[in-house]
């Protein structure tokens, strides 16, 4: 009997990393959700649209950042923008470089909707979701 256990987890482990395989790969290459909409940022300087098509971006003039702002105004890594169940939020990262939404600084984060402005530094960003 325990030679049988034995011989099906010898042939029932490699089945299984190869399923597990293929389940990375597939989760790697899928598109962005559909609930994430189609939501962007528009710069109001030149006109520049940053697609949102992640869960969590970042924004600022880090070269690891999701949006790079090349404005000596705007942190290395200023602000995250946040896909959450019931809408996208912005929070700032440091307290001595706020991130204002229609004129008002945010203290934790901020909830967004379609046509709010985002200053962060002297940049202007206003905020689009077709679906919201």
């Amino acid at each position: 009997m325990q030679e049988l256990v034995f011989e099906a987890a010898h042939y029932m482990l490699p089945v299984l990393a190869v399923a597990v395989l293929i389940l990375c790969f597939s989760a790697l290459f899928k598109r962005r959700p559909a609930s994430l909409g189609r939501a962007r940022l528009i710069n109001t300087v030149n006109a520049d649209v940053f697609p949102l098509i992640s869960r969590e971006t970042s924004i600022g003039r880090h070269k690891n950042c999701d949006i790079i702002l090349n404005y000596p105004t705007v942190s290395r890594i200023h602000a995250v923008i946040i896909c959450a169940k019931d809408g996208w939020y912005i929070t700032g990262i440091r307290s001595d470089t706020p991130v204002i939404v229609n004129g008002n600084p945010v203290e934790k984060k901020s909830l967004l909707k379609t046509g709010d402005k985002i200053t962060l530094g002297s940049i202007n960003l206003i905020f689009e979701n077709k679906q919201g």
